[in-house]
């Protein structure tokens, strides 16, 4: 039988009339080089139960070099290089026509904000008088309050908190109504946190620092001040950084959930007036907040009270100006690449397009995914996503009730889970995209672009605080249909997929296996992402609410502790093993992805025996397994690999592309893999549980 507990999105897309996107794309073919499916990129004279990824992808690794401007080379990429050429294919267009299209238009929204962008010229002439006014305004401080102020105001303007942020988001307990978040402030590096632990002399800590003293200098303070600001600045970044949940706690919500009285918040941080920072937001608070940060506000409490106002003024001028750095002049691009090369292990930027574009998409994702969606989706693609989403659902439902290890009590409620899953694939309904129309974009100024976006998100936010919890579709980095992405949303107990990942090389639908075992196998990541460690805690609605009961939830910890121990024990890169805890979400649904898209396989060719032919003299169940590891072939810098290994939030593609094979019973029979082997997983370290 089939699933059909899934509401999924069908209408056709009715663009404006001005998009300059209806024209032919002429890109040059895919082929094996592209990590298109292929015997040729195997290793034939491998052993598969020696060295998996060498046997299914060695072929590859020895005939492409990774290209020197890239710290890693594999499908992400490949793709990504893809879907910028069609990207700019359509830009060409639409900065073309942008001067004549009516203001507000997508066509004049991306256009203008593309070209102010591309205008090097104008950008190193101008210098850093587009952030003077807020230089000013810091310089201006003199006292907390003050410093409160400029705090709501970098939040609107930087979309990021300073020291502290509170705005609306909907409640994770009551997905119903909105809640105010109180949060703890943002840092300059956002995931590369261990440099924050690491000692004064470590590189990457070294790094970091003398990047901050580059930024300083370019900006135009001397030598000798830009390095006494890069002390107090790291100084005051290692204390911040103490003070808020780690990694590994900030996976699990019952951390980062706290409702909390403003009051008692406000009685953590005396020496700070919350309402005076909120009257300049333009908001008030509930009875109520979720306290984010559970131990951030004492300590930035003891930091006003002990480090000098000049501290924190010298800390709001660093973040101001590395907020913007990346549209003032291109002189700033000097200490990116020295960073780069520190933690990347690759000195070169992406070329100045390829920049522009990723800012566009992060600014104005609505509307250059309009553009895009409209020139490259095929009607098709998504007729049969569906079909293979409902595939893996159905067999994903067929498979809870075997879990052995589940009472018959949280079973029924994950199955209730499973069939409220809502789905969507390429891009939103016409009503659900987002309305930009009434922003000024201008062609010459990228600071300015740049503040109107964030003041225009932030003034949306506040227009819908108090109202019914509007769940915009397919918004974000991460699901802008331009973004190459699938992803599972706790809030709204479903996944978009989306129109750049749902071509090839991610999506071939040409080969059963191939078909189900890479793409089928990441629809089957982002539905076990509803139950991985922290999906389990959410419920059919989207709600933060323990269904489980006290046993099952032991044994699914115990089963989770398995994948913890893989990744610690496994060496990434010479000197670092894996993230264990950090990563654990990520490697189950890694596992649930293949299982489940291996199962969908062999039912589907059940059904279609004709199908189930050899390909180069291996079955579609053996190929089902070397799909997956071609899929995550991967070629690293090590200083890549060790950025991955400690400050990654997934595991890198060199382990992805044979440790969750490592859990399906199926992978050992498909190719005669036996105890001793070095491939061989021991049955009690394999994982078993979606």
């Amino acid at each position: 039988m089939k699933f059909t507990g899934v509401a999924m999105t069908t209408s056709a897309m009715a663009l404006m009339a001005n998009l300059a996107a209806s024209q032919e794309i002429d890109l040059p073919e895919l082929g094996p080089d592209d990590l298109m499916f292929a015997i040729e990129n195997m290793d034939l004279n491998a052993d598969p139960a020696e060295d998996f990824a060498r046997f299914a992808a060695g072929g590859w690794i020895d005939r492409v070099e990774r290209p020197a401007e890239f710290a890693s080379y594999g499908f992400a990429r490949i793709q990504s290089e893809r879907i910028k050429a069609q990207a700019f294919a359509l830009l060409d267009t639409v900065v073309e026509d942008a001067p004549e299209a009516p203001k507000g238009s997508v066509t004049q929204l991306v256009g203008d904000f593309y070209k102010a962008y591309m205008d090097t010229a104008h950008r190193d002439a101008q210098g850093m008088a587009p952030l003077q006014e807020d230089l000013d305004r810091i310089a201006a401080i003199s006292s907390i309050d003050d410093l409160a102020r400029y705090a709501a105001r970098f939040q609107t303007i930087a979309a990021a908190p300073l020291f502290l942020g509170f705005g609306p988001w909907p409640d994770l307990a009551d997905g119903t109504k909105y809640a105010v978040l109180a949060a703890g402030t943002s840092l300059g590096l956002e995931t590369e946190r261990d440099v924050y632990t690491s000692d004064d002399d470590a590189p990457r800590r070294v790094a970091y620092r003398a990047y901050i003293e580059e930024l300083l200098t370019v900006a135009g303070y001397e030598a000798d001040v830009a390095s006494g600001m890069a002390d107090t600045i790291l100084e005051m970044e290692t204390e911040l950084n103490a003070a808020l949940l780690t990694d590994e706690e900030s996976r699990d919500p019952r951390n980062f959930y706290n409702l909390t009285p403003p009051a008692e918040v406000q009685a953590q941080i005396p020496n700070l007036d919350f309402s005076v920072y909120l009257d300049e937001l333009g908001f008030e608070l509930p009875e109520q907040v979720i306290l984010v940060e559970p131990r951030f506000f004492p300590v930035l409490s003891s930091m006003l009270d002990e480090r000098p106002l000049e501290d924190f003024k010298v800390y709001a001028t660093y973040r101001l100006i590395k907020s913007f750095s990346n549209v003032l002049s291109t002189d700033f691009e000097a200490p990116e690449r020295t960073l780069s090369l520190a933690f990347e292990g690759v000195a070169e930027l992406d070329p100045l397009k390829d920049r522009a574009l990723a800012l566009l998409t992060e600014s104005l994702g609505h509307p250059i995914s309009r553009i895009y969606a409209e020139a490259v989706f095929e009607e098709e693609t998504r007729t049969d996503l569906l079909v293979m989403i409902d595939d893996v659902l159905t067999t994903f439902r067929e498979r809870i009730p075997t879990r052995d290890w589940l009472s018959e009590e949280t079973k029924a409620e994950a199955l209730a889970k499973v069939d409220s899953f809502s789905v969507a694939v390429g891009y939103p309904d016409e009503e659900d995209w987002v309305d930009y129309s009434e922003l000024t974009i201008v062609p010459d100024d990228p600071v300015a672009n740049l503040m109107v976006v964030a003041e225009f998100e932030w003034q949306r936010s506040l227009d819908q605080f108090g109202g019914p919890v509007v769940r915009d579709k397919f918004f974000g980095n991460s699901t802008f249909p331009i973004a190459m992405n699938a992803a599972y949303n706790f809030g709204i107990n479903g996944f978009e997929i989306t129109t750049a990942i749902a071509q090839a090389p991610a999506y071939q639908p040409e080969i059963p296996a191939v078909r189900y075992c890479a793409f089928g196998a990441i629809i089957g990541h982002e539905t076990t992402h509803g139950f991985d460690t922290t999906g389990r805690q959410y419920d059919a609605k989207g709600n933060l609410r323990n269904w489980w009961t006290d046993e099952d939830a032991g044994a699914f910890l115990g089963e989770a502790q398995k994948l913890i121990d893989q990744a610690n024990e496994t060496e990434i890169v010479a000197g670092y093993t894996g993230r264990g805890e950090y990563w654990l979400p990520e490697m189950m649904a890694d596992v649930g992805g293949i299982t489940l898209g291996h199962a969908a396989l062999m039912d589907y060719l059940a059904e279609h025996p004709e199908e189930d032919v050899e390909i180069g003299g291996f079955t579609q169940e053996q190929l089902c397994f070397v799909a997956w590891a071609q899929l995550w072939a991967e070629q690293a810098t090590d200083e890549f690999l060790i950025n991955v290994a400690t400050a990654g939030n997934h595991p890198p593609d060199t382990f992805r592309t044979t440790a969750p094979l490592q859990h399906v019973d199926a992978f050992y029979d498909a190719f005669g893999i036996e105890e001793g082997d070095p491939m061989w997983l021991p049955p009690e370290k394999r994982v078993n549980a979606w």
